[in-house]
């Protein structure tokens, strides 16, 4: 059996990004798959230079969990046992895929049900390094090292950077592709929960990825570092938030600080954005769509 595999999901890269990402890649893995989303300009020729890569070019865009999981498909079928799944402007740190295996093992033998194991992340833009998340009431916390281990029990890991062993997907099943874009990886993470499955953050394994189209340091009870999106992105953070509400496996705590964290984001708009007014249509829009339970993908001619 090969062992492992990467996969990443495009539309419309930064080509110089993309490069660096596939050839940090390249050197840890058996094979990379790239699953484009039907961008403007052909991959073909760019993607030309690359040993060991496979390009999928999609007619269209169908959306991140589609493309995600067409690859899985894929590394399935080539008979590969783990997949580390990468957005476009993700770029691993050398070693990355090899500390990755060896804490997999660790964590199996010592009897533990995986669903993932991933990096914390460093965003070029604003130099902010993410910590681990656990849902709490009405907010989330963030955890660094337990105990001077490396492996820090997470309820949540963002998908890009994140190894996964092929084989929890036929139990937890794949990416939801209802959702489109944004929380695609939230809601698989609550299903994995609810079905026994822990995801581990690995401490000592740093990522360089951008988050948003940018960032502000601004002060809401605490200074944070609050990326953010163009103003279409927030239909799909509401909406799709509003469709995770319903879903018996979301559980009520990050039910709760979801709820204050779209306020916020609402708030933050309407003062900082220079497109507060679409920005804010986009919200509402969002917020009647996912309470009418809308799914899949929208025109941008709204």
């Amino acid at each position: 059996m090969n062992k492992c595999c990467a996969l990443i999901v495009t539309y419309n890269p930064n080509l110089s990004v993309l490069k660096k990402a596939i050839t940090a890649t390249t050197a840890q893995v058996d094979r990379v798959y790239v699953v484009d989303n039907g961008s403007k300009a052909s991959l073909n020729r760019p993607l030309a230079g690359f040993e060991g890569l496979e390009g999928v070019f999609l007619p269209k865009n169908v959306g991140i969990a589609t493309g995600f999981n067409v690859g899985i498909q894929l590394a399935r079928k080539a008979g590969y046992k783990y997949v580390l799944l990468l957005d476009q402007d993700s770029i691993p740190h050398e070693g990355m895929v090899g500390r990755y295996l060896e804490v997999m093992a660790n964590l199996m033998a010592a009897g533990k049900r995986v669903a993932a194991v991933g990096p914390r992340y460093r965003n070029p833009r604003t130099g902010h390094t993410s910590r681990f998340v656990r849902f709490n009431w009405f907010r989330n916390s963030y955890h660094g090292r337990c105990d001077n281990s490396p492996v820090v029990p997470a309820d949540f890991l963002i998908s890009s950077g994140s190894l996964y062993d092929l084989g929890v997907f036929d139990k937890v099943g794949m990416f939801d592709e209802r959702l489109f874009i944004d929380h695609v990886d939230t809601e698989w993470y609550h299903r994995a929960k609810s079905l026994g499955f822990q995801c581990f953050g690995v401490w000592d394994v740093v990522m360089e990825h951008s988050l948003g189209e940018g960032g502000i340091r601004l002060w809401l009870f605490r200074w944070r570092i609050q990326a953010m999106h163009k103003p279409f992105r927030l239909y799909y953070i509401v909406r799709n938030s509003l469709l995770l509400y319903r879903m018996n496996h979301t559980p009520i705590k990050w039910i709760s600080g979801d709820v204050l964290r779209l306020l916020r984001l609402a708030i933050m708009y309407a003062v900082f954005s220079p497109q507060r007014r679409e920005a804010i249509g986009w919200m509402i829009h969002g917020f009647c769509d996912g309470i009418r339970g809308v799914t899949g993908p929208i025109s941008l001619n709204k």
